[in-house]
């Protein structure tokens, strides 16, 4: 019985689940009804006219039999609830008056007019329901008034009491169709209003459950809190220590760093103005000068080292420092850096320890793709290293490939046999301001930042650095860099092949702007020697006036001077002419510096301290 209850039920609702005052459902299941009725009596009345043998009239009626089957299944896989209910409804229509036409089965076809004011009403509505009842009550009544040929004779009673039932029952419809459109929508509302208190109660009562929670997990909260609170504290306590320790540490670092900073500095300036005070002291013997002049220069460029390094660290930090790539030979990298190691072996004492370039027998270029600048301050920072913590023995540095099918990099190292590195030290080498402190007999100089910023360098780069060493057998550093050797349309200059020649500009006129006169003197006595005639501007306004009433082949233009700087006068000279080579000099280190220089007109950017060989060879590049 639950079957044959689910498969009634299925036919009936077209498969359709869901609230049977649903006004979808509900109208689904009218005109399912409708079509299985009509479909059965359509069929036997058709079988029955074939008895009889009126095969045209059990035509026709079979016809709309098949066509309410095809409406019935259509709302079943479609759904279409309205579509099929205006299908329905014409062609009732058009089925009453064909038996109006032909009178039906012994002119009973008023009959069947009954059912149509309830079922269009029911599926089409109030409004559209009218509008077909109308509809065939006026055609009827134009049937019966015209009373043609081709309609059966019904007789004016049958007629007048056809007509006056129609009208009855359609409007027995049309009333109970309102009737049950406002009970339903009266019924909708006071469910809607009993679902909204209904819905109220709910809510303040799970409002209720919610606080009565609210209070349970509360007091379990506080009950935690209480009996958590003694740990709190204790844990508290132990970061405040821990956080004592370390702004203890940090202001030891600091008191450190700053001692160290003043004895960096401090030491060099020393012998810089002592050895000055000699030079001009004219009871020091001339023989003596040369030594004081290295003396001077090696500290100068000890404290230029220092301040690079402080400049470098702040660049890492501040995340301006970056990798520019380009095509780098390493072979003559690493003899430009062993050309230069040779000559500070001889002015800072170290001819005892005997430098070796193990590569150097290597004759062809070797060209990588990266930064050439980068790998030559690590390289130049670890051998610094290694020099300051070796008094006698041998210093090996190099490098080799390693190339897979996952990947390729090369592997530098530096190996000394110096003082070497206890496992602790290994492990806080790399942090800023950490120097290796190993015996008490022998001070060694540097501010602790050169192995930082090689690890931050090489990491720029990436790859990755470390160490491997044992306390009083030496250091070997290892560092490696991924690589590729495809083609960049970029070129290295190294600035060691660069050497200091005889230059003849007896013709050229060279403007130097400068608001400091020791720079302009400087580079006065640089220029002295090529014959060049030399023109002093102390800001950019004076610049512009020599340029306009002198014949100039060259600027070295400074950036910061007053009035107006060196940008905004480059700016303007070359928009009086664009030939004028103008070449930025500037303490400013920054790529962003750099950047602004040539975005003003600049052709070249030259970072002070100027070297008097890079200076003469970038000149006589532009003079010549």
């Amino acid at each position: 019985m639950n079957k044959l209850y689910r498969l009634i039920n299925n036919i009936v609702t077209g498969g359709i689940s869901g609230d049977f005052e649903s006004d979808q459902l509900r109208k689904t299941i009218i005109i399912n009804l409708f079509s299985i009725i009509g479909i059965i009596f359509m069929i036997f009345y058709g079988i029955k006219t074939i008895i009889h043998f009126n095969i045209f009239y059990a035509l026709i009626v079979l016809s709309f039999a098949l066509l309410t089957s095809i409406a019935f299944f259509y709302l079943r896989f479609t759904k279409k609830f309205k579509v099929t209910g205006y299908l329905l409804v014409t062609m009732l229509t058009v089925l009453l008056h064909f038996f109006l036409i032909y009178g039906g089965e012994e002119n009973t076809a008023f009959l069947w007019f009954y059912v149509y004011p309830v079922f269009s009403l029911f599926v089409l509505g109030l409004r559209r329901g009218i509008y077909f009842i109308v509809f065939l009550l006026t055609s009827t009544l134009l049937l019966f008034y015209t009373d043609p040929d081709f309609m059966v004779d019904y007789g004016s009673n049958l007629k007048s009491r056809f007509i006056s039932t129609f009208i009855a029952v359609s409007s027995m419809a049309i009333i109970y169709e309102v009737v049950r459109k406002k009970t339903y929508k009266a019924l909708i509302e006071t469910n809607d209003k009993k679902t909204y208190y209904l819905n109220k109660v709910m809510d303040q009562q799970k409002e209720i459950i919610t606080q009565s929670e609210k209070l349970k997990n509360a007091n379990k909260e506080l009950e935690q809190h209480q009996n958590h609170l003694e740990l709190l504290v204790k844990e508290r306590t132990e970061e405040l220590e821990v956080a004592k320790e370390k702004a203890e540490e940090s202001d030891r670092l600091k008191s450190a760093f700053l001692a160290n900073m003043s004895h960096e500095i401090r030491t060099p300036m020393n012998a810089i103005i002592g050895f000055s005070s000699l030079l001009i002291d004219p009871e020091v013997e001339d023989s003596l000068k040369g030594e004081m002049v290295m003396h001077i220069t090696q500290s100068t460029n000890s404290l230029l080292k220092l301040i690079e390094d402080i400049i470098s660290i702040s660049k890492i930090e501040a995340g301006q420092l970056e990798a520019r790539i380009n095509k780098v030979d390493i072979h003559k990298i690493l003899k430009n850096i062993l050309e230069d190691f040779e000559d500070l072996k001889e002015n800072t004492y170290k001819s005892d320890i005997n430098l070796v370039l193990d590569n150097e027998a290597l004759q062809d270029s070797f060209e990588i793709n990266t930064d050439s600048s980068h790998i030559k301050s690590i390289l130049t920072n670890l051998l610094d290293n290694a020099f300051k913590f070796t008094e006698k023995g041998e210093i090996h540095f190099g490098y080799m490939l390693n190339e897979s099918n996952k990947d390729s990099y090369v592997k530098f190292y530096v190996k000394d046999t110096g003082i070497g590195l206890s496992g602790e030290y290994q492990t806080r080498i790399f942090n800023r301001f950490t120097k290796a402190e190993i015996s008490k007999q022998k001070l060694y100089r540097g501010a602790g930042l050169g192995l930082s910023i090689s690890k931050n360098l090489v990491e720029i780069l990436g790859g990755r650095i470390w160490v491997e060493s044992e306390l009083g057998r030496g250091a070997a550093f290892y560092f490696n860099i991924p690589f590729n050797t495809s083609d960049i349309n970029q070129s290295i200059i190294s600035q060691k092949d660069i050497q200091i020649q005889n230059y003849h500009w007896e013709k050229k006129s060279i403007l130097i702007a400068d608001d400091e006169y020791a720079n302009y003197r400087q580079l006065n006595i640089a220029l002295s020697k090529t014959g060049a005639k030399l023109h002093h501007a102390r800001n950019g306004i004076e610049a512009i006036k020599i340029v306009e009433n002198n014949k100039i082949d060259l600027i070295l233009m400074d950036i910061k001077m007053p009035i107006m700087n060196g940008l905004e006068a480059a700016r303007k000279i070359k928009s009086m002419n664009k030939r004028i080579p103008i070449i930025a000099q500037t303490a400013f280190t920054l790529e962003y510096d750099e950047k602004k220089s040539f975005d003003s007109g600049c052709d070249a950017f030259l970072t002070k301290p100027i070297r008097q060989p890079q200076l003469l060879s970038l000149l006589n590049s532009y003079l010549t």
